[in-house]
């Protein structure tokens, strides 16, 4: 019966870890912008610390950061953040290009990562 009870307590302790790994951190998966553009706040739980914008290509550009703040723009999308806050502003330019735009926004947290996915509808 004690070797049930400690398999059982080792099999959950190694599930949680592993979702943890899985963890946004609160940050949202997705963030989808209208046609028209505009500005979007994404609030997480962890403070970020490195950002970054990439393409479905591989191509992706890093921040420059200046007195504490971290901004890149990639193509239509702009990304800013305090370094050791938890929140993210995306800026997107409106979309004349008449086809669906996708982007990703990277930020390092507590020596992770994690990514948000920013789509902008045509």
């Amino acid at each position: 019966m004690k070797q049930f009870f400690f398999i059982t307590t080792l099999a959950v302790l190694i599930l949680g870890f592993n979702s943890c790994e899985e963890d946004r951190w609160g940050y949202d998966n997705k963030v989808i912008f209208s046609a028209n553009g505009g500005t979007e706040d994404v609030d997480g739980d962890n403070s970020i610390y490195h950002l970054s914008i990439g393409d479905y290509n591989g191509k992706e550009k890093e921040a420059v950061e200046v007195a504490g703040v971290m901004t890149v723009t990639y193509d239509w999308l702009t990304a800013t953040a305090v370094k050791g806050d938890n929140e993210i502003i995306l800026i997107a330019a409106p979309n004349k290009t008449g086809k669906k735009r996708k982007l990703y926004v990277y930020g390092a947290i507590n020596n992770r990562s994690t990514d948000i996915t920013v789509i902008q509808d045509k």
